[in-house]
């Protein structure tokens, strides 16, 4: 009776996932345009205008039903909605076992509810990365609304879910217990957005100077600053996997296109998730290499 009281609590959390993703399909479409409303008015075609109806506006589903055509003008939907549609909904039913591991997701108790709070701050962090990976791959933009905004309920979040930082905080000024774990971690926030901002506004500055070029946007730097918000010093690993990956991409787009600039944000997205998932095992495994 409890397995299947989980399997429904995944269904749900897979079918919230779903439909999450397809506002953030609206609001990676919405948001550069600041002439357009996030919320309104509801979705329409963007070549013949006509509105969408209910039923072909059903995250996942619609999108197969019509084979990613308008039924109206036969346009082709972009695959990327029902993309994000499905990691949304993966990520929200699949970071549970991430995040529970094999403990048991209906238990009531006081450490649960830590738990799912722990899970709501993630569930949260992965879609405003998701928002900005996508515009900052279409426009090469990363909106003040969400970096900024970021940089100012970063340390909140760390307050309300403090095991983001693993538990290895650099200050450590609030004494023992719960409240002062918490407050540790968002004091560590306002350092990891303060260093990390600053550490690679510097690079920018230097590699400007180097190269006689712009080498960093400034978006990146309030990006890297919202997520030091969040994740303390923590963010300087997230920047290296971030930097590692941006560099493997880079190169793979050169061999195919000859063309090495992609923007930096997706990476930066990928780095924070990696280490909010997996951070010490990631730490580990970069200073095991470090020592050969």
């Amino acid at each position: 009776m409890e397995q299947t009281g989980e399997v429904l609590v995944l269904f749900f959390l897979g079918t919230m996932g779903a439909c999450v993703g397809s506002f953030l399909n609206v609001v990676a479409w919405r948001l550069p345009r600041e002439c357009m409303s996030i919320v309104r008015p509801r979705s329409r075609c963007t070549q013949c205008s006509t509105w969408i109806s209910w039923w072909d506006n059903l995250p996942i589903i619609s999108w197969l039903i019509l084979r990613g055509r308008c039924r109206k003008c036969r346009t082709r939907i972009s695959c990327r909605y029902f993309f994000v549609e499905l990691a949304t909904a993966v990520w929200f039913a699949g970071s549970t076992k991430l995040l529970f591991g094999d403990a048991p997701l209906l238990h009531s108790s006081a450490s649960q509810s830590v738990v799912w709070l722990h899970y709501g701050v993630v569930a949260l962090i992965f879609c405003v990365l998701l928002v900005l990976a996508l515009i900052d791959w279409d426009y090469r933009i990363l909106p003040d609304q969400l970096t900024i905004g970021g940089m100012i309920v970063g340390p909140l979040l760390a307050f309300a879910a403090p095991d983001v930082q693993h538990g290895r905080m650099l200050l450590h000024l609030a004494g023992d217990g719960a409240w002062a774990l918490r407050t540790d971690a968002a004091l560590n926030g306002l350092l990891g957005m303060i260093l990390g901002a600053g550490v690679l506004w510097l690079v920018g500055v230097i590699g400007t100077r180097i190269w006689k070029r712009d080498a960093m946007g400034f978006g990146d730097v309030k990006m890297i600053g919202a997520m030091g918000a969040v994740l303390g010093l923590w963010v300087f690993l997230a920047l290296v996997v971030a930097s590692v990956t941006g560099a493997l991409a880079g190169l793979v787009r050169l061999a195919i296109r000859k063309d090495h600039q992609i923007p930096f944000g997706p990476f930066l997205g990928l780095g924070m998730l990696v280490v909010v998932v997996a951070g010490p095992q990631v730490l580990d495994l970069w200073l095991g290499l470090a020592r050969v």
